[in-house]
Parts: C-alpha cells; structure tokens; sequence
C-alpha cells in the first residue's frame, strides 16, 4: 500500500518539527532530571536540622544541585524554595533566593535554614519531626518559562524531643559506676525517636568534679571516680540531629551509687585473719580455694550493703 503523497507529508514533518523544538532534550536522546539535596552546616548530615538550627537566625544550609540534560547560558537562574507538600508545577513567587546558575552540578551555601522551614510551614517547637520538599526551578536567562523544570529532594526538621530516660540501676566498681540506661516513656509533647544517644552524670558532694559519660541504651559506665564517695547519677536523652530532653529522676547519693576499690579474694581473706599460704596442691590452701573465693564475695558484697 502507498504511503501519503508529498502534499499529506509536510503538515506532519512541520508537526514534529515543532516537537522537537519544543523539546531540545528529546531531539538530543536525552531528558532533563535532576536532584537536589541540602545539609545545615552546624550538622554536616545530608537532610537533618534540629531544633536549634531551626530557629536560629545565622544557622545555614548548602544545596547541592545535580542535572543532566540542560546546556546552561549566560543569565541562566535556579530558584530555590521549600514546600510541605509537592513542588508546585508553578514558578513560585515567594521564594528563598534566586542564583546564577553556573554548573549543572552546582553547590549554593548560605541558604538560611530558617527560611527554609518557615516557607515549608515548620514549627520549631513541633512534637513531631516535620519533613519539607526542596524545590529548585530552572529560569533560562533569568526569566520564568511558560513549561519550567523543577527539581526536587526532602529535608527533615528533626524537632521531636526525646523523653527523659530511664536510669534502672547503678553497679559499683573500682572508681566507676555502671548505669543501666532505657529509654523513657513517650508523651504527648516528648516522642521517642530512633538513634537515641544518651549522657550519663555522676556528681559527688558539693565541691567535688562531676563526671560524665555517653552511650546507648545499656549499661554506660561513669570513670575517674573517687572510691567511697557516695555520688548522685543523672541522665539526658539526645536525637540524633542533637536535640536534648528533660534531665532524667536521679539515683543516688546511695551505697549503689559509691565505688569501691577492687580487692581479690586472696587478699580479702588474708585481711580477714586466714592463715593458709596459698599453693595448688591438693592439700593445705588447694583444698579451701573455692571457699575462699565464696568468703572473698560475700565480703564484698557485706562492704557494699
């Protein structure tokens, strides 16, 4: 069957013709894509703010941008904003700032975090962490383009607050502490979130240095302490964007909370009047060498009761 004659043919070329010059990517085998993310400079973690940085008026973020499949020319802008829902389709006309656009894989420092959530409808106080959409819209020679690009990436503002923790008990060693540590219970204003790191004080009567000491969840153990001195322990809760909670209820000033110097049991059963010198024969001290590491323990645990 024959194709259409020459006439039919050219309203069809002009059509694609005028696709192709709509759309410069498609003509050159390639799409634009691109992405975007963004650091706040107190963090130094891709996505994460907290509180603070939320908050303050000098604390600023560095966009990254990355695109494939736009040449760039002289007067060329990226604009950026943030939004709590989806990157409008729209050229924004509020926004966070307008840059030459230098590089399609450009780095923009000194964008106010603050800004940045308050364009995204963030509350710095909120109990719950609050995500907002990076948005980037390409303006070729600076002006807004009837079909613009935007790209987008997400950003967290971490402002959930940890509970205080749970300090469950404390075991004496020889100038240390060793504080069992959970996390706390949830309420409406304090929400447990993942990757808790949490901070351990020991402080000894007045006059004395307290000590501190940071770990997860567990056992953390307070050094460099002074034996018989009966400390007061505490703890905090930190999320992983540095977010502090309340100060936990304390343990101590106790006989739990009081290190004791480390003693072997042959020594705590030569002060305690033996009279056996020792040996691993199957006679003389061989034979009471179980009854003097059972002496040797209930000793102990008589001094720290």
């Amino acid at each position: 069957m024959a194709g259409p004659g020459l006439a039919e043919s050219r309203p069809m070329l002009r059509r694609a013709s005028l696709l192709l010059l709509l759309l410069p990517g498609f003509a050159l085998g390639q799409t634009q894509t691109g992405t975007v993310t963004a650091f706040a400079t107190s963090q130094g973690v891709i996505g994460l703010a907290n509180r603070a940085d939320c908050a303050s008026t000098t604390s600023t973020a560095t966009w990254a941008i990355t695109t494939t499949g736009i040449t760039l020319t002289a007067g060329d802008k990226w604009r950026l904003s943030t939004s709590s829902g989806a990157c409008s389709s729209t050229v924004p006309t509020t926004f966070l700032n307008d840059v030459l656009a230098t590089s399609t894989n450009q780095s923009i420092p000194g964008v106010f975090v603050q800004g940045m959530g308050t364009e995204g409808s963030v509350s710095c106080t909120g109990a719950n962490d609050q995500p907002v959409n990076l948005c980037v819209y390409y303006l070729p020679g600076g002006t807004i383009p009837s079909n613009p690009l935007v790209f987008t990436g997400t950003f967290n503002f971490q402002t959930a607050i940890p509970p205080a923790p749970n300090l469950n008990s404390s075991s004496p060693g020889d100038a240390q502490l060793s504080i069992n540590v959970t996390s706390g219970t949830e309420t409406a204003t304090e929400r447990a979130v993942t990757g808790l790191t949490f901070t351990i004080t020991c402080t000894p009567p007045a006059g004395g240095t307290a000590r501190t000491a940071t770990g997860n969840a567990g056992n953390i153990v307070c050094n460099g302490l002074i034996n018989g001195t009966a400390y007061t322990v505490t703890g905090v809760a930190r999320s992983p964007a540095g977010n502090l909670g309340a100060v936990s209820a304390q343990l101590g000033p106790s006989d739990a909370t009081t290190p004791l110097p480390f003693v072997d049991f042959w020594t705590v059963y030569k002060l305690s009047n033996g009279v056996e010198t020792g040996g691993c024969g199957t006679g003389g001290a061989g034979t009471v060498a179980p009854t003097l590491a059972l002496l040797g323990l209930l000793l102990a645990r008589r001094r720290r009761s």
